[in-house]
């Protein structure tokens, strides 16, 4: 390649670089900041918080896109409400009842949702660092082949395979799951 060519390429590549980072009205898209409990925590109170925030707000109607499983994410989903902080960054989860003793839950965040301004809400991040993990097709499936819904249990039904639930990855989000005390 010639040289006046590597230079031109050099600056457009720089130009566009640096156009994205000064970009006066460029918001960052929300991520996965916290989940409490983390993945993987052992020793839980059943009495305590199950909270879940984002870097930046999240759209309406997302809270759709995360329940708390009893077992692994395709047992009963657990009744309760869900709602919001004034600036839509913290989830705060209550069950309709207390949670059982030593017994495994999964929360399940589903890998679509999407924040105030339209951008994906981004798991990659930090999510692993939660004690997360991808949400597979095997993982979601597993409770029907296993018994699940011929065995009266309720597989993580056809809902939490669509689309506020499929991460660009291929996965339906991510699971965290923690045992209580």
């Amino acid at each position: 390649m010639k040289i006046w060519a590597r230079a031109v390429l050099g600056l457009a590549l720089l130009g566009g670089v640096a156009c994205e980072e000064n970009e006066p009205n460029a918001v960052a898209a929300s991520e996965l900041a916290s989940v409490v409990p983390p993945g993987g925590a052992t020793g839980v109170d059943p009495n305590g918080p199950i909270v879940v925030e984002f870097t930046h707000a999240v759209g309406t109607g997302m809270e759709q896109y995360v329940v708390l499983h009893e077992g692994t994410v395709t047992g009963p989903v657990v009744p309760g409400t869900w709602s919001w902080s004034a600036d839509r960054t913290r989830l705060t989860f209550t069950p309709a009842s207390p949670l059982q003793s030593q017994t495994r839950y999964t929360l399940h965040i589903g890998g679509g949702m999407r924040d105030a301004d339209g951008h994906t809400v981004g798991l990659e991040r930090h999510g692993g660092h939660m004690g997360g993990q991808w949400a597979t097709g095997e993982m979601m499936t597993d409770g029907m082949m296993g018994g699940g819904w011929m065995g009266g249990g309720m597989m993580a039904d056809s809902t939490m395979m669509g689309a506020g639930w499929r991460h660009a990855n291929g996965s339906y989000g991510m699971v965290f799951s923690f045992i209580t005390s």
